[in-house]
């Protein structure tokens, strides 16, 4: 073998197309069907961005009726939350009353007088026939003891009783006469 190159051998492109050339379909470029493509994709895509705009404001929609039911939800929680703070209001000005309401209570509890435990201490101190009472008169907060006493010894020891008594305070004979007296 020789070093010689041997002629390719390819058959050539036969045309099996019968058609006359003014018949026969143009060559088309690749450019051209790239543009085309290209074409096609750009009328495409406002179809493409209308669905996805529709879907998106159906989103929207959803999320703004939320938002107003949000929004409605949160202005009636503001209008309780007045009325609240108004009742608040209302709550603490009644417990500072009732707080000065209770003091006065307590005030009147320890400084009110029990006539009834008193008219019982008197009748309890009371020594028995030596000393009879024959009238009790309060007048504001002091009390006035009328009666006889068979001696004067006996009013003494009664008025001494008396002071030591924890409803009785300050005792003062006032005034002794001997029957018959005016």
């Amino acid at each position: 073998m020789t070093s010689q190159q041997l002629p390719e051998r390819r058959p050539k492109k036969i045309d099996l197309n019968l058609l006359p050339p003014q018949y026969l379909p143009r060559k088309v470029s690749r450019l051209s069907i790239v543009l085309v493509i290209l074409i096609v994709l750009m009328l495409c895509l406002p179809v493409l961005l209308v669905f996805l705009k529709a879907d998106i404001d159906a989103d929207s929609a959803a999320l703004q009726t939320k938002r107003d039911g949000l929004k409605a939800q949160l202005n009636d929680l503001y209008d309780i939350k007045r009325e609240a703070d108004a009742l608040q209001a209302q709550i603490d000005t009644l417990d500072s009353a009732l707080a000065a309401i209770e003091q006065d209570y307590q005030t009147f509890i320890q400084n009110r007088v029990l006539w009834s435990e008193i008219v019982k201490e008197i009748d309890r101190i009371l020594p028995g026939t030596r000393v009879t009472l024959q009238s009790i008169v309060q007048s504001d907060s002091g009390v006035t003891l009328t009666g006889t006493a068979t001696r004067d010894d006996y009013v003494y020891d009664y008025a001494i009783a008396l002071e030591e008594s924890e409803y009785f305070s300050g005792i003062s004979v006032t005034t002794l006469s001997a029957p018959g007296e005016a």
